[in-house]
């Protein structure tokens, strides 16, 4: 069992960590929070003097949960740029188009068209003569030019334009991209053309985060002239200094498929990885003097922190740094170290220092991983003993994938959907790798400055075994059953998990089967609500057409089975993006594609498509994407009309041809002509419905 006075950290962290939870949810302004909270911790000293009456045993305790939960929630409302006065939204109307100042706080990020750059506004005001102090941070999207394309972090910009808030996902179930920004602190966004910005002044002077990102450029441009292909390059980049703009898309997938993306995102594992290295080279300086322990100490910090900056302090960078900086200091101190009582630690610390990180999916799943490893490792690995050295080398590695696998498995399905079969395979492969990858990387950069021939055969070597790790993924990622996909699992059933995963912990420290049977009632909840959820979807009968700029996507759901309807021009990747998480939500295992183009029909079970009209159970829908031609009598009887693509019809010659209850204007149409036809709607009294402003229509046709 665990003495928790060993560990005092794990019960500051949980009313601490309630509070922004609290914060978060609510955002309830309540006054005096700073002299509240000031007031328990006085209390709660003055309340140490009661120990010596059992009775008053709680106060304590109780007193410092209270000022805890009380710093979490405060802690959280100011960090929440919004709470502030001087935000720029409350200081213009960026709506209608403000004058903003600012600084580039971020590397920019070249995209197709646009220059993406995260703005730290300085100040604002209706022109430029009115320009007041102001601060928030803003997501500016530059028109892509010679000038933009310069840009970088520390310089001042001057742009007029709109700042608008970041609506919600338009389709259902999809990636709440503000959401993710909110947790930022990114509530506002900016398109500005060439023309309506220009550049005050550039960065001078000498700043930790702006060096930290030259030497980024420098060493990646470095890796560059060594690795002359371009997966290689992008995959060393990524995993040596975390610079992943220039990952491919399938190298991407690849990795994500095969469970092995944390080695493309600098993480802990990586931190772990210099860390051992560089101890074990001073390790080798024969001293016992007691300098020599805080030089070690000083030396082991300065290199940490440093990799950390260069690859962009991410939220698992940073915990691995923070906790080895707890571990190196109790080290050069003569201290006793409980990993658990560091872990929280370093939790505790970033989470004062930015509290949104507690929703930061990296943040959760490192914490979670390396908990599952240190808990779970050692009793997994003990199952099986293993006599030979390289045999039992593979298999505490493997059993180091698992624990790993399972304690982040029910956030996994969560946020992802999926489940990589073959993650302890492409664990044993790259995780050596990423090792001697980083070495190798590390080393060329210093032979770079001084010995080319050098650097040419780590060059080389570090190629190789890039190429290796990349062609091994592919390998993985395309073995039998390589990925389950399409599991979708709500947040009360991964709590539920987490729960069962608990009780099972505390069923193996405490050896009380009482625990082990809460945890195995916890996952019969969890199953049982899953086979529900598998006979809902068998009933599942449903039409979504979806809001996909400049393109048209419909998907019919029965069952089990969706028929989608598209138009020959939309990519596979916007398409996912808008419709794979709804499918995943409905249960759907087959799809079958058509597009509105064929012109062969389509006959299914309840299912018939032919020349733009769908016949669905007993619903009818025509896509309009031109004139339309009909020499009839009687009006055709639809339940919805879906105008496409802009087609040049007049509203008046479609009401002569068509009896439909709905009319629907889909993303793929000019916004100009939609208005008008807004327009003639509401002078005809028709019904419509307009995708692109109102997002995905969904219409549950069950009985």
């Amino acid at each position: 069992m665990l003495n928790w006075r060993e560990i005092p950290f794990v019960r500051l962290l949980l009313p601490f960590a309630v509070g922004i939870l609290l914060a978060i949810q609510f955002n309830l302004q309540i006054p005096g929070l700073p002299i509240a909270f000031l007031a328990l911790v006085a209390l709660q000293l003055l309340s140490q003097k009661l120990r010596g009456l059992y009775r008053y045993r709680w106060m304590p305790g109780l007193l410092l949960t209270a000022a805890l939960l009380v710093l979490g929630y405060g802690i959280t409302l100011q960090h929440n740029e919004l709470n502030h006065d001087t935000h720029f939204s409350k200081t213009s109307l960026p709506e209608a188009g403000a004058m903003l100042v600012g600084e580039v706080a971020d590397a920019p990020a070249l995209k197709e068209k646009w220059v993406k750059i995260e703005l730290e506004i300085s100040g604002s005001g209706p022109d430029a003569d009115s320009l007041a102090p102001a601060s928030g941070n803003l997501l500016l999207y530059l028109e892509r030019d010679s000038a933009s394309e310069l840009l970088a972090y520390g310089d001042q910009l001057v742009l007029q334009g709109k700042a608008t808030t970041i609506e919600p996902p338009a389709n259902p179930h999809a990636f709440d991209y503000g959401r993710y920004l909110r947790f930022q602190n990114i509530h506002y966004h900016a398109f500005v053309k060439n023309g309506s910005w220009g550049l005050v002044k550039k960065h001078s002077g000498f700043s930790v985060y702006g060096t930290a990102i030259s030497l980024q450029h420098r060493f990646t441009e470095t890796l560059r002239k060594h690795l002359k292909t371009e997966n290689e390059f992008a995959v060393g980049a990524a995993l040596i200094f975390g610079y992943r703009s220039e990952v491919p898309e399938e190298v991407l997938t690849a990795y994500s498929q095969t469970g092995a993306i944390h080695i493309l995102a600098v993480s802990g594992m990586h931190v772990g990885i210099l860390f051992l290295i560089l101890n074990f080279f001073l390790k080798q300086v024969k001293t016992r003097h007691h300098y020599w322990r805080w030089a070690k100490a000083g030396i082991l910090l300065a290199v940490i922190w440093s990799f950390a900056l260069v690859t962009g302090a991410s939220p698992s960078v940073l915990r691995s740094t923070t906790m080895f900086s707890f571990v190196i200091m109790a080290d050069a101190m003569g201290r006793n170290k409980n990993f658990y009582n560091t872990l929280t630690a370093s939790a505790f610390c970033l989470l004062l220092y930015d509290p949104y990180w507690l929703h930061s999916v990296s943040f959760q799943l490192s914490y979670l991983a390396i908990l599952g490893i240190v808990y779970f490792q050692p009793k997994i690995a003990g199952l099986w003993v293993i006599e030979n050295k390289p045999g039992n080398y593979l298999w505490e590695l493997t059993s180091v994938s698992l624990a790993a696998q399972l304690m982040t498995l029910p956030f996994t399905l969560l946020y992802f959907h999926q489940f990589p079969t073959y993650f302890w395979l492409s664990s044993l492969v790259l995780v050596p790798l990423a090792g001697f990858e980083m070495g190798l990387g590390l080393l060329l950069l210093v032979l770079d400055q001084f010995w080319a021939m050098g650097a040419n055969a780590v060059g080389w070597l570090l190629w190789a075994l890039l190429k290796f790790g990349n062609e091994s993924v592919l390998f993985i990622r395309h073995l039998p059953a390589a990925l389950v996909s399409g599991i979708w699992m709500g947040g009360i059933s991964a709590l539920l998990l987490y729960l069962s995963l608990g009780s099972l912990m505390a069923a193996i420290s405490s050896r009380k089967f009482r625990w082990a049977l809460a945890a195995l009632t916890l996952l019969a909840v969890v199953g049982i609500s899953f086979a529900f959820s598998e006979f809902r979807h068998r009933k599942n009968r449903q039409l979504t057409i979806y809001s996909v700029y400049k393109h048209t996507a419909i998907d019919f759901f029965d069952g089990e089975k969706a028929w989608s309807l598209i138009d020959t021009a939309l990519e596979a990747k916007p398409l996912k993006y808008a419709a794979e998480s709804n499918r995943f939500a409905n249960g759907i295992n087959a799809v079958e594609m058509l597009h509105l183009e064929d012109t062969t029909a389509l006959v299914g079970d309840h299912f018939f498509y032919e020349n733009g009209l769908v016949q669905f159970y007993d619903k009818r829908l025509f896509v309009v994407s031109g004139p339309v031609a009909y020499d009839g009598e009687e009006k055709v009887k639809l339940d919805f009309l879906l105008l496409r693509n802009t087609p040049k019809v007049e509203l008046e010659d479609l009401l002569q041809i068509f009896d439909f209850q709905l009319l629907v204007f889909d993303a793929s149409n000019k916004h100009w002509r939609v208005d008008n036809w807004k327009a003639e709607c509401d002078s005809l009294g028709v019904s419509y419905f307009d995708v692109d402003e109102e997002g995905a229509l969904v219409v549950d046709l069950k009985e």
